[in-house]
């Protein structure tokens, strides 16, 4: 019986892959599956209740990196964003690198790589530094460690859940060289561009073909025959009726009004929309006079509503659901319940449209074939912070000559635009369903746990 691992470093696997259809497939199919992780142990209780088993556990053990193996890392990251910014011909990519806070230590660490990403920024040179960072990761102890816990599990494919983990790098690493084969899936749409492929697998899964291009795109080591397109599980459960309740019964839930037309405002992180409360404001100001509207917010799952209380509070029509997520100190302590994701699926399906900064939200309403706005205006003439600047990131050119999302261009337009998605939903987003195609393979024809499968059995 062949064995299957799935590493997963962080909170980012647990939705796409402890609470989907992949572990039950596999199980079906006869797979000895493991997961090898350093989460909560109440997640895997949840993921149980979600799939009816509890798959086998080991625990991954944390080291940090020392200064030179960072060194290595985040120079060839700086390299590489220099490099992504040329052949794009796109400034944006450069705001991946590091801002915010740091300690003195570290923004040495930044200034050096910098220093050193700018002396071998041709693509060669960034292979050859690459190669010595794999040298040094054989002789770390993190090595030595997963190397021996992987001669215990003995699994024929090593799975992590995402690609952009430094810490499973060396357990990749170390699966490859006792000749495990190892696959990892790229989480999300805009991850590419951002010069932090972690790991080095055999095999990577991606969600579209346009996605497969821009892996090859940005790294042109990688093969063809190394990348699958699966599509991604994320949107899997918009496919699953069960998850689906009558709109009376999410109304009764949450204290909606049935016989409204509800609106999403989804928010954002910090980073993304510094002014997001701002934003939330506009559109509760602009829709407070629409008698058969309901304003729904949902705040982005890892943080609280500190900076959304007063708009709230100034608002209280507009109806706050909290994210179903258990919070911690740590990221890895940060998880959401199997609640949320039937929650999502259940805002996607009874809201008329989705209001945000430039989410991946528009694409699950797209399932459901309902029309998003994004937000394309600042608050004051010479801010930081521009949405201008957001729209130019290199993931959103994949929305070139499509009419994929509706525009809400000044506060002024608001309550138009919203008018216009719930009255006339056909002119807006007119190529909502061919922009998600193209990012995605589309899961109400084949899910991708299906897809993942048959990929993961072709290997064994």
């Amino acid at each position: 019986m062949k064995r299957i691992c799935f590493l997963i470093p962080d909170g980012v696997g647990i939705r796409n892959y402890l609470y989907s259809d992949i572990l039950r497939d596999l199980k079906s199919e006869g797979f000895e599956l493991s997961v090898w992780h350093g989460l909560d142990p109440k997640i895997i209780d949840q993921s149980q209740l979600r799939i009816g088993f509890r798959p086998e556990s080991f625990p991954l053990a944390t080291f940090k990196e020392d200064a030179v193996t960072q060194l290595f890392r985040e120079s060839t990251c700086y390299a590489r964003l220099l490099r992504g910014q040329e052949i794009t011909s796109n400034p944006t990519i450069l705001s991946n690198w590091h801002n915010g806070k740091f300690s003195f230590q570290k923004k040495m660490l930044i200034k050096l790589s910098e220093w050193l990403g700018r002396t071998f920024r041709k693509y060669e040179n960034i292979l050859q530094t690459e190669k010595l960072l794999v040298s040094r990761l054989r002789g770390s102890q993190a090595y030595k460690v997963y190397k021996k816990q992987l001669s215990e599990i003995k699994p024929d494919v090593l799975f992590c859940t995402h690609q952009r983990m430094p810490a499973a790098t060396p357990a990749m690493l170390a699966a490859s060289d006792l000749g495990i084969k190892t696959v990892t899936a790229i989480f999300s749409w805009d991850n590419l561009p951002k010069a932090r492929l972690a790991i080095r697998p055999d095999y990577y899964l991606v969600w579209s073909e346009y996605m497969a291009k821009e892996l090859q795109f940005f790294y042109p080591e990688i093969k063809e025959d190394q990348i699958r397109v699966t599509g991604t599980p994320q949107f899997d459960f918009y496919t699953k009726t069960d998850d689906i309740m009558s709109r009376e019964e999410f109304a009764a839930e949450f204290g909606l009004d049935p016989e409204k037309k509800w609106v999403c405002f989804s928010g954002d992180d910090a980073k993304t929309s510094p002014h997001d409360s701002s934003y939330l404001r506009d559109v509760a100001e602009a829709l407070a006079d629409q008698q058969d509207i309901q304003l729904i917010f949902r705040q982005v799952p890892v943080e609280t509503t500190a900076r959304y209380s007063k708009v709230l509070e100034d608002f209280p029509k507009v109806v706050h659901i909290n994210p179903f997520w258990e919070k911690g100190k740590y990221w890895q302590q940060f998880f959401p319940y199997p609640k949320d994701v039937s929650h999502l699926v259940n805002l996607a399906y009874h809201c008329a449209t989705v209001i945000n900064i430039g989410s991946t939200m528009a694409l699950d309403f797209a399932l459901f074939d309902h029309p998003g706005l994004f937000l394309k205006y600042d608050h004051e003439e010479n801010q930081e912070w521009k949405t201008e600047t957001v729209y130019r990131f290199q993931h959103f050119k994949s929305m070139d000559g499509l009419d994929a999302v509706g525009w809400i261009n000044s506060k002024d337009e608001i309550l138009t635009k919203v008018r216009l998605a719930i009255d006339h939903p056909d002119k807006v987003a007119t190529d909502r369903q061919v922009w998600l195609k193209k990012i995605t393979v589309d899961p109400r024809v084949q899910p991708a746990s299906n897809r993942i499968l048959q990929e993961l059995k072709n290997l064994i």
